[in-house]
């Protein structure tokens, strides 16, 4: 009966139970610009500063991360693909796709390397 009670407490846990958000990013780098939309419709942009620890400005917190709430709505356009305001978030997920089918060449010695560098734009991830 306790072993009972643990799992339906565990699984009601808002922190378990909150379902999987998908992070978006604009472009990278000099930094990555990235975040996610909320539950309510608007764009959530992911601090690194030292506001993070406020939880007046830190409205979603996800693994540690900190995203603050924008007032831009934000839509899924695409598949894999995010627009919030007049700039275009790709997910990670399609953007390791875009890389796969069109790998970067490169003459220099370490070819195979590939920083992650581009920027998402209404057709997706661009290098």
């Amino acid at each position: 009966m306790k072993r009972l009670l643990f799992a339906l407490l565990l699984l009601s846990s808002p922190v378990l139970a909150e379902k999987d958000r998908i992070y978006y990013v604009h472009t990278r780098p000099p930094s990555s610009y990235s975040g996610i939309i909320g539950e309510d419709g608007f764009f959530y942009e992911f601090t690194n500063s030292a506001d993070r620890f406020n939880d007046e400005i830190c409205k979603i917190r996800i693994n540690g991360a900190c995203f603050v709430k924008t007032n831009i709505p934000a839509k899924i356009v695409k598949e894999g693909i995010m627009k919030a305001g007049s700039l275009y978030w790709c997910s990670e997920e399609h953007i390791q796709a875009r890389n796969k089918a069109n790998p970067k060449t490169s003459p220099l010695r370490y070819s195979s390397i590939d920083f992650g560098y581009g920027k998402c734009t209404k057709d997706g991830w661009v290098r």
